[in-house]
């Protein structure tokens, strides 16, 4: 029952920032960027928890229980990754979307290349919709993840004829569509600033008891190899050498750092800041969590593969941070981590709803059709677009129940459409609309069509199979390399384009 309570009161909170956040809401640049008025602290922790999602404390420890510490080239890849966005990004686009008032990713890149053809914005809208819908339901499976285990044998109604993981996907949709709907872009990133102190204090504290319940670090690696049955569980290269290590461990787990550039639901932040004197400050934070989130999470794993009995395979890996927090801590306790398992769920959910939805009202019945609704009814329109959109993420979910393995698709589809546009539009004055256009083109196109085109390869020469493995390995830093080189290729066969980048 405690349990209950405590996910009860929870979710009220986070239901009594949106109402509260709906004063704010007078027109579409309210509803989808704040009106640009985040402060450092909120801007740097929703950022930060937006990007993580429930992949942080479902998916990350599911990997770190099954490949041991070899999961650190992800961790590092990802802190790489923030740093770059926030030190190298963040000050120039927030310099355009003010030029521009721009208030999407779409809107940005459009105004940049001066497109009156609107291909750029109707492809990057596209982008965002194809793996937007696939990257909120993963989120979606953790809730329900999350639910399963906390409520399995515990909850005084029983699964009745629904599943506690399908309980979980409908709670979490209404509370995440209620707060979102009602309260946008501030209520997200007011949510997310609370949900990312959950998150982090529980990767931190979950392992500290673990390893205290254990005994001692020692106790923690021979604990480790026994119940792995190896030690290489402890080994960072996976057990595995030369190429097989570069491509599939070394590479296969930093590539996660090249995604950052394309992701809208993170960069929504900076467009957004109050004062652009503040993002050297928000930028030392979201490093400094990041680290602690990224490396708790993994230690995470790694305590569970210690303490746990089970041997998880498949999607119950899915359950070892909630596994684990309710073996080791009291119930109140445990519920407030598993809360933040929620958390780290709906922290992307609503991030990626509100950059979905500005892509509706803004780039599509605006910008596209034309549309002109005065600022209440873009209001409204936005949130029926919140409904819709954040129903279709679940009916995905319904059944599926993969979490980090759907992430990583759908991080690298952004990654592979908007990264190298983003990039080279903020840093290089050379880049051209043509360039873009086709780059873009080619990364969502390699990325959806990816399986075939391996398999193609390897029937057309059954001697390579080695070399497609390390292929989807680096799946991800083939599909934006390839987008990458088609921009710098094609805008150094034209003519410099007339917009520069001052």
């Amino acid at each position: 029952m405690t349990l209950a309570i405590v996910f009860a009161v929870y979710l009220a909170g986070m239901a009594a920032i949106g109402i509260y956040c709906s004063r704010f809401n007078k027109d579409l640049g309210d509803f989808v960027l704040g009106g640009r008025r985040l402060g450092p602290w909120v801007a740097a922790f929703s950022a930060q928890a937006s990007d993580f999602s429930g992949w942080l404390l479902i998916g990350l420890p599911a990997a770190a229980y099954l490949d041991g510490f070899s999961i650190v080239w992800t961790c590092i890849g990802c802190s790489l990754g923030v740093m770059f966005n926030w030190m190298v990004l963040a000050p120039r686009l927030y310099k355009y979307a003010v030029r521009y008032d721009s208030l999407t990713i779409p809107d940005f890149l459009e105004s940049r290349f001066n497109d009156r053809t609107r291909l750029i914005r109707i492809i990057s809208v596209l982008t965002i919709f194809i793996f937007y819908v696939v990257y909120i339901s993963a989120q979606f499976n953790a809730a329900g993840d999350v639910f399963r285990a906390a409520f399995t044998d515990r909850a005084p109604w029983g699964e009745t004829h629904m599943s506690f993981y399908h309980q979980g996907l409908l709670i979490g949709m209404v509370i995440i569509l209620g707060y979102t709907a009602v309260g946008g872009f501030m209520a997200v990133c007011w949510t997310d600033f609370v949900q990312a102190i959950l998150m982090v204090s529980a990767v931190v504290i979950l392992p500290i008891v673990a390893i205290a319940h254990l005994g001692g670090v020692d106790q923690l690696w021979t604990a480790m190899v026994a119940h792995a049955g190896s030690d290489m569980i402890l080994a960072v290269d996976k057990g595995t050498v030369g190429t097989s290590f570069v491509f599939g461990v070394l590479l296969a787990g930093l590539s996660w750092g090249v995604g950052y550039p394309g992701q809208p639901h993170i960069l929504a932040r900076y467009m957004a800041i109050k004062d652009p004197r503040t993002i050297a400050k928000s930028s030392l934070i979201s490093v400094v969590w990041s680290l602690f989130a990224l490396y708790g999470a993994m230690f995470v794993g790694l305590t569970a593969r210690a303490i746990l009995d089970q041997n998880l395979t498949g999607k119950d890996t899915n359950q070892v941070m909630p596994m684990l927090a309710l073996e080791l801590l009291p119930e109140v306790f445990a519920a407030l981590v598993l809360s933040a398992g929620v958390a780290a769920m709906m922290s992307t959910v609503d991030s990626q709803i509100i950059v979905a939805v500005g892509a509706v009202v803004r780039d599509i019945y605006q910008k596209l059709l034309g549309g002109q609704p005065s600022g209440r009814v873009a209001v409204w329109l936005s949130r029926a677009a919140v409904i819709a959109l954040g129903c279709g993420g679940v009916a995905m979910a319904w059944t599926s129940e993969e979490v980090f393995e759907t992430v990583l698709n759908a991080w690298g589809g952004l990654a592979a459409g908007l990264g190298p546009a983003i990039v080279l539009g903020l840093l290089w004055d050379r880049t051209s609309r043509t360039g873009v256009i086709v780059g873009m083109i080619a990364g969502v196109f390699l990325t959806q069509f990816w399986e075939p085109l391996m398999a193609m390869l390897q029937a057309s020469d059954g001697t390579v199979p080695a070399f497609v493995a390390h292929l989807n390995s680096i799946q991800l830093v083939v599909c934006v390399g390839v987008n990458l080189v088609l921009v710098v290729l094609i805008s150094m066969l034209q003519s410099p384009p007339a917009i520069a980048s001052e």
